[in-house]
């Protein structure tokens, strides 16, 4: 097959997506690890900058009309639910779906707590679910299933009209993880995709131009020892390691000597994309192609 070189081809960015595609990646989409990450996932919400930017992107939503009192949401992959209780005031009705039980039965209880009628949740893997309807809006954050165009032009075919991203933007930077890295493994994180400027490029080659914000900052968490031990341990079979007995227990070792009264701080450099698409917009020509 030709190789196509055509910026302005969406075929050109499917290709450009698939060199940073490994096996290890499927870890990421697999219900169980998730599930044992909801017990602390919602701790992120103590990081000022992680809050600021979820109202900022709820109050960008809003501006273009993406939340409105007669319109349907699909919230793809809504882990715990952060975004899904905002939304839920100002939508018809949502749909919550998460591969992880786990994810949900966080989500649940905030919905009973918060005594919404109009949020249905569903336990799917999205690659093989099939809505059988279209949603007003659509929106995703910080999900694997976006780094697969592919499942992007899935949710392009259940998307009406607003189709909302937020995606990493090349800066994802743990200090205590790249710590471990060098230390344990004399290694550096392999190189990942440009996430969000792969996803802009793909919606503006298939005519949806996407306006877009950017989101930089720190976030920063203190967990217990044993929770921070797990998730360095998820995101180094992530990366491609096998870790043995002895190198984890080394690895503990290191966070106890790093942590205050049992818990350890970790700080993550980011750089973070809202892309708002309005697909009712005329469509570019060369996307007609």
């Amino acid at each position: 097959m030709k190789e196509i070189t055509d910026p302005f081809r969406h075929e050109f960015w499917r290709a450009y997506q698939k060199r940073f595609q490994r096996p290890e990646d499927e870890i990421f989409l697999r219900p169980d690890l998730w599930d044992r990450m909801a017990e602390s996932y919602d701790d992120l919400e103590e990081s000022p900058f992680y809050r600021e930017m979820v109202e900022t992107v709820v109050a960008e939503m809003e501006r273009i009309g993406a939340l409105s009192p007669g319109l349907s949401l699909l919230d793809l992959c809504c882990g715990t639910g952060t975004y899904t209780v905002r939304f839920a005031p100002r939508v018809k009705r949502v749909v919550a779906l998460d591969v992880s039980a786990g994810m949900l039965a966080m989500l649940r209880q905030k919905i009973k707590v918060r005594g919404f009628e109009n949020v249905e949740t569903v336990q799917a893997d999205w690659r093989s679910w099939d809505p059988g309807e279209t949603f007003d809006t659509v929106f995703v954050s910080l999900t694997p299933v976006l780094n697969d165009l592919d499942q992007v032009e899935r949710i392009l075919s259940v998307t009406r009209r607003y189709l909302v991203l937020v995606h990493w933007a090349g800066l994802r930077e743990n200090e205590l993880f790249l710590e471990i890295l060098r230390r344990f493994f004399k290694a550096s994180p392999r190189t990942r995709s440009p996430g969000a400027v792969v996803l802009f490029n793909y919606l503006f080659s298939r005519g949806f131009p996407a306006e877009v914000r950017f989101f930089c900052g720190m976030w920063e968490r203190r967990r217990p020892v044993e929770k921070e031990l797990e998730r360095v341990l998820f995101r180094l079979r992530g990366e491609g390691y096998s870790v043995n007995e002895g190198v984890r227990e080394r690895i503990r070792t290191f966070l106890e000597e790093r942590s205050r009264e049992g818990r350890v701080l970790s700080r993550t450099r980011v750089r973070i994309a809202l892309l708002l698409a309005d697909l009712k917009r005329e469509a570019l020509v060369f996307g007609k192609k």
